[in-house]
């Protein structure tokens, strides 16, 4: 039998909402794998929690053991950071994020914000993280860096599950179009923005039934004055909340789903609809725009009631457009994901490891400086040290003084690799656009007390190379940072270089390559892993702000221009191998996961389920010990050559 779990959460569980069915899902899905799960339902009021509200979770986190694991709903903890914090140390919690509560439709500013900063507060003292979508994922990102509050539990997605369903009819000649509304009457799913629209459009055949409870009083007799003001009691028929089997029924009976929602944070009932073939009338709310595949439905901004009406006209109206939309809606069922799957994930995502030496989650200077501190022993383990030896050789023959410059410095770890390997004394300038990781650069080449080394540091782009200490430079040096580069990029740097004859060292090149190996160190073929790469590889050559990026092309590019330019390059083939069950590599194994699977979803945003499925598998192999990874790199060092000098002609900067 594996280890006890327990599952708070606000209120009874049986409620039938989006977020209280996934997590009845999991918990069925976590009890057939075999785990002993204890649910405990609070009293009070969430998620606006009151006294009570903060007693009961409070007494419901000091009766569990020490080191028990506790996964807590969203709504019961987000503004309860202080109950959090006191238990986070002796407890393993994980927090279940369906969407952030200062996202919440009707809130004022100051309600707002203070949702998201309690939030991010309970979330900073949790071991782990799951959310339900990828946007939910990015949202959680942003607001970190937006309050300065980042986190650093580890984030896993499980997109919720569906249940097979047979596909729904079509409609028959002249039969009545029959739209279905699945939403709790609260002003975020935004019903009365659906009967606005629904009263202009033409009073044909047609009927919108609507299921969903009341929960805000006030907001549903808003919506009901509306249906009366437009005429529309025959028409527009609020049930209220049903059981599962009526759902089901009206799922069967639909021909399409309309959610006017101003914002979800995945959107269950659209894959519901998907799963009985219902083409979906939705917004671009939330996730909603990613979890509703193109040619499936229609998609209009949220609130916008004159493209609402116009969408749902034009479904009611075209019986070609009807056809066309059924059809992709047919063909997305056949590749949703069961609840058996999400419950696999969701056991997965619960052995990850917790946020010690995890990657901050945060946007910005701390997610760089935590990434570039987790790869700093693996870059010295595997870079080359022969290069750098002879780019000290050609140095020293040049001048008693090497200038030298770093490019994209981050935090100084090219130097801090470079300069025992070079002759001194040495001054470098250290170029980044990021000035907090300027400012640790520095502070660390202080902190050493080395005499002989000089270090200033520019904040500038990379976008010109025409910064003074790049003139008087006898060696450019960069490390990790040529698969972000241009063709005309490079071209720049290799006139350049040409043109004050410089050196240039380039370390840790990505080749755009990488897998997985077994315990033996042998690689592993899988086409899960091929796919993802392919996607990955597509994601490289992306423009990041230099032009179109060559990702994994650009090492081979910028030894092509440098030979045709005269220069002298030796190469070092420098991959990282990071051996299965490795505890020192896991970690970085880790946010490579991460990376890769956000590229291949930024990508492939229609293919988030499938990349999230890979993610969870190999980030579970990783940590019980059974793959290992290894990257492709390449190092390169360039020397001027006879032919290399540029024409007497030739003056001013590059």
């Amino acid at each position: 039998m594996s280890e006890p779990l327990t599952l708070i959460v606000a209120g009874e569980l049986e409620q039938r909402t989006g977020g209280y069915i996934y997590d009845t899902r999991m918990v069925e899905a976590l009890r057939r794998q075999g785990h002993l799960v204890e649910v405990i339902n609070l009293a009070g009021c969430f998620p606006a929690a009151d006294a009570e509200a903060a007693e009961q979770l409070a007494g419901a986190l000091a009766a569990l053991p020490e080191a028990a694991r506790v996964i807590i709903d969203g709504l019961a903890m987000g503004a309860l950071p202080d109950v959090i914090a006191e238990h986070a140390e002796r407890l393993e919690m994980t927090a279940l994020v369906h969407h952030p509560l200062g996202d919440e439709q009707g809130l004022s500013e100051a309600e707002q914000r203070q949702f998201h900063e309690s939030e991010l507060a309970a979330l900073a003292a949790v071991s782990r993280i799951i959310v339900t979508s990828r946007f939910t994922e990015r949202r959680l990102q942003v607001l970190a860096d937006e309050y300065a509050m980042p986190f650093k539990a580890f984030v896993s997605v499980v997109e919720p599950g569906v249940e097979a369903a047979p596909a729904s009819d079509a409609p028959g000649l002249n039969e009545p179009i029959r739209l279905l509304c699945v939403a709790t009457l609260v002003p975020r799913k935004g019903q009365d923005l659906l009967v606005r629209a629904l009263a202009g459009v033409p009073h044909g055949a047609w009927q919108c039934d609507c299921y969903g409870s009341p929960r805000d009083a006030a907001y549903a007799e808003r919506v009901r004055q509306l249906i009366d003001a437009n005429g529309l009691d025959a028409k527009v028929l609020l049930h209220g909340e049903c059981d599962e089997a009526t759902l089901i029924q009206a799922y069967q009976n639909a021909h399409a789903l309309v959610l006017p929602s101003w914002y979800e944070g995945y959107g269950m009932v659209v894959t519901e609809a998907l799963a009985h073939g219902l083409p979906v009338i939705t917004t671009t709310g939330g996730a909603l725009d990613e979890t509703l595949p193109e040619g499936a439905g229609l998609k209009v901004p949220p609130g916008d009631v004159v493209a609402l009406e116009r969408a749902i006209s034009r479904f009611c109206t075209d019986a070609e457009l009807r056809a066309e939309l059924r059809t992709g809606a047919l063909a997305t069922r056949e590749a949703l994901n069961d609840w058996q799957a999400a419950g696999a994930a969701f056991a997965a995502a619960l052995t990850h490891p917790v946020a010690e030496a995890q990657a901050s989650f945060s946007a910005g200077s701390q997610f760089a400086a935590d990434w570039l501190s987790l790869r700093e022993a693996v870059d010295f383990n595997f870079r080359s040290k022969e290069l750098p030896r002879s780019a000290a050789k050609w140095l020293s023959a040049r001048t008693p003084a090497p200038r030298l410059v770093d490019l994209g410095a981050g935090r100084g770890s090219n130097l801090r690799f470079l300069a025992p390997l070079l002759p001194m004394p040495q001054h470098w300038t250290l170029i980044d656009h990021d000035a907090e990781l300027l400012a640790e650069a520095s502070a660390s080449i202080e902190a050493s007390g080395h005499k002989m080394i000089t270090v200033q540091t520019l904040q500038a782009s990379l976008d010109s190379l025409n910064h003074a200490p790049l003139q008087t430079a006898d060696l450019v040096s960069a490390s990790a940072l040529l698969d972000l580069v241009s063709q005309r990029w490079i071209d720049m740097l290799v006139d350049h270089c040409v043109h004050h004859q410089q050196a240039l060292l380039m370390a840790l090149s990505v080749t755009g390559e990488w897998g997985f190996t077994d315990t033996e160190g042998e690689p592993l073929i899988d086409d899960e892993d091929h796919w993802l790469l392919a996607l990955f590889m597509a994601h490289q050559r992306r423009d990041k702000g230099l032009g179109d990026a060559l990702g994994g092309e650009a090492h081979n590019a910028l030894v092509a221009a440098l030979e045709e330019a005269g220069y002298r390059v030796e190469q070092a083939s420098t991959p990282w191998q990071l051996g299965a069950g490795n505890q020192d590599h896991r970690a970085l194994m880790q946010a490579l996961i991460e990376g890769w699977a956000e590229a291949a979803t930024e990508q492939a945003p229609e293919a988030a389920s499938r990349i999230a499925q890979w993610r969870e598998r190999r980030a579970r192999a990783i940590a019980e010990g059974e793959v290992g990874i290894w990257v492709g790199h390449a190092d390169l060092l360039a020397l001027p050559g006879a032919g290399s000098s540029p024409d007497d002609t030739q003056a001013g900067e590059v």
